[in-house]
């Protein structure tokens, strides 16, 4: 899967789930800061990415709250499986 695919899905992912509009998600998007994502909501979009990209639960850490971060995150598990 290209990176491109990867940002889509993960953005598609988060849009549906905090129902946040397209303009909204852009690289530098803290999902936390800018899209009030809580505690439960980052659980359940690590759920969602580790199901949709068969990749280990994603973590907790606060750099992975940035969008860019995140696919970083998401693209580089992908491509070490």
């Amino acid at each position: 899967m290209d990176y491109k695919k990867v940002y889509d899905k993960t953005k598609e992912l988060i849009m549906d789930y905090l129902r946040v509009d397209e303009k909204e998600i852009l690289p530098e998007t803290n999902l936390v800061d800018e899209l009030c994502a809580d505690s439960i909501a980052l659980v359940e979009l690590g759920f969602r990415f580790s199901e949709t990209f068969s990749i280990p639960m994603v973590e907790g850490d606060s750099e992975l709250y940035v969008m860019k971060n995140l696919v970083d995150y998401i693209y580089e598990k992908i491509e070490n499986k």
